[in-house]
């Protein structure tokens, strides 16, 4: 894992700040040439991009190094994920409070179409064109480690679209240079049955190919300085997130899940998981959330009030007992502070449910891998180990519950935060944690007021491929395949 931030990232990282200004607004029109697209993001520097339109300086070359989309492409996908997701799951899920503006609506269970143009616009129109752009170059320059990790990075960035919004583009969706401006949508049936296990499959292979005649990633690999080895690791574990969150549809994928441990993330070190910088243009997301938006959110009460008392993350998690302010110096919320795609903690939990819930019970084997991800939760977080009251009290709660997916979902809605979607998945997934309703849910939008199940498709979408959008009224509670 590297710490330095390359010169590019500086870039990418100014530019995604000043277009998270631009959240509410057509920003610019996805599906241009991906090519063009993608330098717009890269090469600002040298060239202008009028942010609020289409304009791009014609001037621009249309060749970009491999070595140069790649941390343009990792930085952007770490963002979206890092800022809005986290920002929606958070909300969902009452670890965070909206208090004004978007954020307060959204708390609410106000989610508008308007809402999720600039999440969509930011997923595809910064990160996932720029990542199809370095596959197709890779492939034309017999670059498979670059095409490799481009793929790996284009699995997650789909994943969690999919696991947001149900059915959306991929096979069809970058065809700007063919003209193809209105793609059609891969049912979330198809993505997790077969099309991210296989663009996974095939990640594996060309990271583990003996040459890469066209380069090899280096320091322009921002996430693991070029170790193939890690991201064939994290190639495996999103394989593994993946089986193990269809498993409403599949008997077996508890089972199947346990199976692939020995290929996954197996230690805090290994975690997936984007490192910004300490200068300005290099912020976290959450961080410049809080510069650019300060006094739109703050941690919940709820969220504050779930921390045992003998619980020594809680200071880095949420703020002290005034205001709780979103900003302040937490784990998440420093200006160089990580974002984890996906991590130790997330796969030991994940190990937990599935030995408690496949075919054959094993709560003891349950147990330990519960005690193990809270462990390495404590570690990551604080850097010392569980504090004797607190393992204390888990094991009690643990012997007494008569349901101990709760207690397993309850240890994972505080260690898992800020992690992706995860927390908004397993409440999805599992109805844990146990959450109150918040008053005045109910709107045209989120018709029975309770706790939205999925994201509505942007407004954008509606007005530009409106004949490919799955739901044409928007409904927060229509369930997709895999929470059926």
């Amino acid at each position: 894992m590297i710490t330095s931030i390359t010169r590019i990232l500086k870039v990418t990282v100014s530019i995604l700040t000043l277009l998270s200004d631009f959240e509410n607004r057509y920003i610019m029109r996805k599906y241009l040439s991906i090519k063009i697209l993608s330098l717009a993001v890269i090469l600002s520097v040298i060239t202008s991009c009028e942010f609020g339109d289409t304009n791009v300086d014609p001037a621009v070359p249309t060749d970009v190094s491999i070595s140069a989309l790649l941390p343009s492409g990792q930085t952007a996908v770490s963002w979206a994920i890092g800022g809005e997701m986290v920002r929606f799951s958070g909300l969902l899920t009452q670890q965070f409070q909206g208090i004004n503006a978007q954020q307060l609506d959204n708390y609410r269970y106000l989610i508008r179409e308007a809402d999720t143009d600039g999440v969509w616009q930011r997923m595809y129109f910064n990160s996932l064109n720029t990542l199809n752009v370095l596959i197709t170059q890779s492939i034309e320059q017999d670059a498979p480690h670059y095409e490799g990790i481009a793929k790996v990075l284009m699995a997650l960035g789909i994943g969690v679209l999919t696991d947001a919004f149900g059915d959306v583009p991929y096979t069809d969706a970058f065809g700007a240079d063919n003209e193809n401006f209105t793609p059609s949508y891969d049912t979330q049936q198809d993505l997790y049955s077969t099309l991210l296990p296989n663009l996974l499959d095939d990640a594996i292979e060309k990271l583990q190919a003996s040459e890469s005649i066209g380069g090899t990633p280096g320091n322009d690999d921002v996430i693991f300085g070029g170790d193939l080895d890690q991201w064939v690791i994290a190639a495996e574990s999103l394989k593994l997130r993946y089986t193990f969150q269809a498993a409403n549809r599949n008997p077996m994928a508890y089972d199947e899940t346990l199976a692939m441990l020995p290929n996954v993330i197996s230690s805090n070190d290994e975690d997936f998981e984007m490192i910004f910088g300490s200068l300005p243009n290099e912020a976290n997301p959450q961080y410049q959330f809080t510069q650019s938006r300060s006094g739109n959110m703050k941690m919940s009460q709820h969220f504050f009030d779930f921390f045992n008392a003998a619980d020594t993350r809680k200071p880095l998690f949420v703020n002290g007992e005034g205001s709780k302010n979103f900003e302040f110096n937490g784990y998440y919320t420093t200006i160089n502070s990580p974002v984890v795609l996906m991590s130790y903690v997330e796969i030991k939990f994940i190990e937990a449910e599935s030995h408690l819930m496949k075919s054959s019970p094993d709560e003891t084997a349950a147990k330990a891998a519960l005690d193990e991800a809270v462990a390495s939760s404590f570690v990551k977080i604080t850097g010392g180990e569980v504090p004797v009251d607190y393992q204390t009290d888990l094991d009690t709660r643990w012997a007494a519950a008569i349901d101990k997916l709760e207690v397993l979902i309850d240890e994972k809605y505080i260690a898992c935060y800020s992690q992706s979607l995860v927390t908004w998945t397993d409440y999805r997934r599992t109805g844990y944690p146990s959450l109150e309703l918040i008053a005045g849910g109910t709107n045209a939008f989120n018709a029975n007021g309770e706790i939205p199940r999925r994201l509505p498709y942007p407004q954008e979408e509606r007005l530009l491929n409106l004949e490919n959008l799955p739901i044409k009224t928007p409904n927060l509670q229509t369930r997709f395949w895999w929470d059926e």
